[in-house]
Order: structure tokens, then C-alpha cells, then sequence
């Protein structure tokens, strides 16, 4: 195995879904090869679904949905996401009809994945042997995919299919009530149904599946997943257990190595967290001692949904230059709210770009791209709806993520995200502050470009440079509107405007006066009065544009 490796894919473990057709394993991993030839290095597959597996027979959890008496208890039926569906839709999984599964039509998209994981059952098939099998023919090292607490249990019109039998006779186990601040998905009913790593049978049960996944299958490793989601602890008892954390990473590199020593070859251990070191730490995860101590081969830092720019790369990549662990910009394929751009409407490529050069100018080894086999996740509208298709913008931009110096000659979008994550820091949207109240320079949007945008003028590679700036409610306040870029006051008149199809407008102004480095945007109001409305600044973008 070639390490480290350069692209990292997670599958998210939904391929499965297309068994459904043909029953041929074959098609499960037909994705692969078309990944390896756009530049894939690596795979990740999750064991299971939410807290169980895709096997029987294991001590530590159950096959999904076996333990599933009922699917659809609600008179509406629900969406994977728990929405409810309209009269006149069938059940589906991210907008792909799910068919019968042995003759039986699921109640909803849950019933059908557990009927498709029942069905390469007893069809002879055992799951993850299918994928280290597809990842073996392409040359692909693959990695066992857990998540170490997945939040999706909490939602009880939705997740309340993913909470094991543990979960349901073991409650102690679990968070429980109140909800700690930031636990979005049990918020609702104040009840976490998430693990409490600070029960040792809770490590102990993790720890019992690494070792089980490991003896059970020739994977190259394992990849755990810390960043979806937070949180471990209860809330006032996260720094308390942060020892106990670190203690657990110990064990777990201490079974990888031994497990690696009786298949007489090197096993990676790779720990996907949060964006931010600090968010990591205020969780009780400890990962710049995990990168010190060398608790892992491979940390990657990305938020657990979406794409964001701000990712503490630098400080973690200086930390595994001195003991030898590759550190990764990891992030969804899915971005925040952006303007149109390079034809699409959500998610263009743009954004990636930016996200994946600013880490490697940080000291990036690679990318991780997490949720991309998702069409829902990828630039849209996409030319296919279907699970095994991805468009050739799709793959020329796997391409490229693998190269800063391809990167930095292709058109980049640097964004600040519109909405609140668990693990970065938004700076949007905001209502605009009045200088007359004593707003100044310290109100400024903070966007970095770690790009020497000057010389890449000069040498022809970025043709031109646009602000964009997403305001609303500005009516009757337009004369008193303050730009400013790095301190340069500029017209609030925007050179021209660019809509979208759901008529969201963004103010495009050419040649702002950019910086390698941090860049400040400052949108604020002249004078005290309160306006009314009051204006809000929703989204902010720096582009560089490649020359056509």
C-alpha cells in the first residue's frame, strides 16, 4: 500500500443500493474503477448503517433492522430524512426509487435497505468482502469505515431505526437528557440517544467491533469517524474525559498494530474530526496529542455535513511533520448557499478547489471527499440522478483536487457559510452594525485566499477577481451602505448582479483590492439611526477565475 495516499473517498455505505436491479455484487462497486481512473488513492466503507452492521453473528451489534418489528408506524409515510412524503410519491433514497426486495415492497427507504442487506445474505454474499474485492481489482487500499457516534438516532420521526437493541436496553449508556448544547437532532425532545464514551462499556464495545472487523476481514485499516458527530460527553463532564478518550485511541492503535503483526503487514489507523482543533478539544477529543503520540497514521479534518474553508490544517500539519502522521482537508461535496457558477447552481466545483488548495498550502497530504457518491451532494443539477454516474465535471474535479498546482490555474470560489456547524465558526448571516453605534474595521468578515493573487494576475494564470456579496432587506438603506475590502473603501454600487434560479441575487464587484493571506470584508451601515428593515449581509464570496 502506497502511503500516504493522495485522495481518500468515503463511500458513505450506500452503494449497496445498487443490488437492488440485478443482484450482482458486481454492481455494488461499480463505481469504483471510475473513481480509481479520476484519481482515487483510497477507500472507506462504513461497517453498517447508524449503530449496526452489516453482518450476523457479531457479539457487539446487529445486523441493521433485524430488531425491527415495525417500519412504519406513522399514518404519513416518511423519507429517509423523516420528511413526509407527497400522496402521489414512491419511497425513495435520495430521490432513486426503491424497488421490491424479494418480493416484498418496503414501507420506506429504511426497510429497504435492511431487506437489500438481508437479501447479499442470502444470496451467499458477505458485504464487506464484496468491496474489498472491488477495491482489490482496482488496486485500492480500503479501509473499514465506524462512526463513532451517529446522531441520526436522535430524530424520532426519522433515526429512531438506527437505535440498536443496546441502545434501547442499556439507556444508561447514553447521553440521555438533558441534550447538551449543540445536539441539534435530539434537541426537539431534549433526549440524546448518542453513546456516553464515558461509560467504559461503551469503549469497550467499539473497541470489541475494531478488533472483530479486523480478525473477520482483510481490510487495510480502519477509519473512525469522530466528526459525525459530537457529542461523547455530557455537557460540564467533556474535559473531564478528555484522558479517557485519549486512553481509548491508545488501545485502539495497540490493536491495529497487533493485528497488522499477525497478517505480517503495516494496518492504518485514520481518525476523521472536527474542522476546528479547539471544537475537538471542547469535546473531549485531545487531537494534538493523538497526532504528537502517533495514535494514528492519518488525521482529517473536515466539518461532518457541507464544505467549509475554515480547517486548522496548518497547526495539525506542523504537529505530523515532526511525528510522521498525515493530516488531510477533508470536506462534503455539498457546499452552503453559493451564486451561480461554471453553469451550476449548488455545489459547483469551485468551492472545493478553493477548500483543497488553501490545505495544501497549509501542509495538506491529500484530500478526504466525504457524501460524494451522493448525486444530492455533488454540483447540480447533475446530468444523472443515478448512484453509479457521475458527470465528467464530477471527475475532472476529483482530478484536480489532486493537484495544488492544477488547482491554482482553475477557478476557485472562497466562501464564508451561512449557517451555524458544530465544528466552525460562522461569521454569516448577520444584520448589518452601524458606525454611528460604534461599528469599525473589527466588524470585518474574515476570508482567507492562500493564494499570491497579485503574481497570479501578472503571470495570467487568474484572469480576473470578483467580490460577491448576498444582501437583503436594503432597501431605503442603499446610500448608507460602507464597503470596504482590506480597508479600501469601495462603491456599494455593484458592478452587475447575478441571480439565481430561486431569484437570490448577489452584488458582483470586479477587482476588489485582494491579499495573500486573511482578507477583510467590511459591510456595515453610515450614521445610527435603525433602519427598517434592517439589512442582512447572507453570504460573502471571493472568486478567482481562471482565464477561459
Amino acid at each position: 500500500m502506497t502511503w500516504p495516499p493522495r485522495v481518500i473517498h468515503n463511500t458513505d455505505g450506500h452503494w449497496i443500493i445498487n443490488y437492488q436491479d440485478r443482484r450482482d455484487p458486481n454492481d455494488i462497486v461499480r463505481p469504483i474503477p471510475v473513481l480509481a481512473d479520476a484519481g482515487v488513492d483510497a477507500l472507506s466503507v462504513l461497517a453498517g448503517i447508524d449503530d449496526d452492521i452489516s453482518w450476523r453473528g457479531s457479539p457487539h451489534a446487529q445486523l441493521f433492522g433485524d430488531h425491527i418489528t415495525e417500519w412504519q408506524p406513522d399514518p404519513v409515510p416518511r423519507d429517509i430524512h423523516g420528511h413526509p412524503l407527497k400522496q402521489d410519491q414512491a419511497p425513495h433514497i435520495h430521490g432513486r426509487p426503491i424497488k421490491q426486495v424479494g418480493g416484498r415492497q418496503p414501507a420506506d427507504a429504511h426497510e429497504f435497505l435492511h431487506l437489500l442487506l438481508d437479501r447479499v445474505i442470502a444470496d451467499g454474499h458477505d458485504l464487506m468482502q464484496v468491496y474489498i474485492d472491488g477495491a482489490r481489482r482496482s488496486g485500492l487500499p480500503i479501509f473499514a469505515g465506524f462512526r463513532m457516534n451517529d446522531a441520526h438516532a436522535c430524530d424520532e420521526a426519522r433515526g429512531w431505526y438506527g437505535r440498536s437493541r443496546q441502545k434501547q436496553d442499556r439507556r444508561h449508556l447514553l447521553i440521555g437528557s438533558p441534550v447538551p448544547f449543540g445536539c441539534r437532532h435530539g434537541a426537539d425532545w431534549s433526549f440524546s440517544w448518542v453513546w456516553n464514551y464515558a461509560e467504559a462499556e461503551v469503549r469497550e464495545r467499539f473497541l470489541g467491533l475494531f478488533d472483530e472487523t479486523l480478525e473477520r476481514y482483510d481490510f487495510d485499516g480502519l477509519e473512525l469517524d469522530f466528526s459525525r458527530a459530537p457529542p461523547f460527553f455530557r455537557s460540564g463532564e467533556k474535559f473531564a474525559n478528555i484522558p479517557v478518550m485519549t486512553r481509548f485511541m491508545e488501545q485502539a492503535r495497540q490493536l491495529v498494530d497487533r493485528r497488522g503483526a499477525e497478517a505480517g503487514r503495516e494496518l492504518r489507523l485514520i481518525a476523521r474530526v472536527p474542522a476546528g482543533l479547539g471544537e475537538s478539544l471542547e469535546e473531549g477529543l485531545d487531537v494534538e496529542t493523538w497526532i504528537r503520540e502517533g495514535l494514528t497514521d492519518a488525521v482529517v479534518l473536515g466539518s461532518p455535513g457541507y464544505c467549509v474553508h475554515e480547517i486548522d490544517v496548518a497547526p495539525a500539519a506542523a504537529l505530523g511533520k515532526e511525528s510522521g502522521v498525515a493530516v488531510y482537508t477533508g470536506f462534503d461535496t455539498k457546499s452552503y448557499t453559493v451564486s451561480p457558477q461554471e453553469g451550476y447552481e449548488e455545489s459547483p466545483a469551485s468551492v472545493l478547489r478553493a477548500t483543497a488548495l488553501n490545505g495544501y498550502r497549509d501542509g495538506a497530504a491529500g484530500v478526504h471527499l466525504f457524501n460524494f457518491g451522493y448525486p444530492s451532494h455533488r454540483a447540480a443539477p447533475a446530468a444523472s440522478g443515478d448512484f453509479n454516474d457521475f458527470d465528467d465535471y464530477h471527475l475532472r474535479m476529483v482530478a484536480e483536487l489532486r493537484d495544488p498546482a492544477v488547482l491554482e490555474r482553475r477557478n476557485r470560489c472562497y466562501y464564508l457559510p451561512a449557517a451555524a456547524g458544530p465544528d466552525h465558526r460562522p461569521q454569516l448571516p448577520r444584520k448589518l452594525a452601524l458606525a454611528g453605534r460604534g461599528a469599525g474595521p473589527e466588524h470585518a468578515l474574515r476570508v482567507r485566499v492562500d493564494d499570491d493573487v497579485e503574481a497570479g494576475l501578472a503571470e495570467g494564470r487568474i484572469a480576473r477577481c470578483e467580490l460577491r456579496l448576498c444582501l437583503e432587506d436594503c432597501e431605503g438603506a442603499e446610500d448608507r451602505l460602507h464597503l470596504a475590502v482590506n480597508g479600501q473603501r469601495l462603491d456599494p454600487a455593484p458592478d452587475r448582479i447575478v441571480e439565481s434560479r430561486r431569484g437570490r441575487r448577489w452584488r458582483v464587484f470586479e477587482g476588489p483590492p485582494l491579499r495573500q493571506g486573511i482578507n477583510t470584508v467590511l459591510v456595515i451601515l453610515d450614521g445610527s439611526r435603525t433602519p427598517s428593515p434592517w439589512p442582512r449581509l447572507e453570504s460573502c464570496e471571493i472568486l478567482l477565475l481562471a482565464p477561459d
